[in-house]
């Protein structure tokens, strides 16, 4: 099986520049974890560190938001995940 992982520009520099990653997974929280066994950095990015996502991440599958419970959102093959980053600030 496998999953588009869609990467924020601000993430990009734990993934070498690339904007996208094919991950393999059943749920969102399995492609995150197998996109860390590819680029490990990204997790300080994604979670903190009592491993929760950090509150200002947002995802979608499929142009869905994948709220509430976003790890263990349901994927299949094909499916596209995007990680946003919610901004804030005048």
């Amino acid at each position: 099986m496998s999953i588009k992982l869609n990467i924020h520009v601000t993430h990009r520099r734990y993934t070498d520049g690339l904007d996208a990653v094919q991950v393999q997974g059943a749920t969102v929280g399995d492609c995150i974890k197998h996109l860390m066994t590819q680029y490990p950095a990204i997790e300080k990015g994604l979670f903190d560190r009592n491993g929760k996502l950090l509150k200002n991440i947002e995802i979608y599958v499929n142009d869905q938001s994948a709220y509430p419970d976003e790890l263990a959102r349901q994927v299949k093959d094909g499916d596209a995940i995007h990680l946003t980053l919610m901004l804030a600030g005048g």
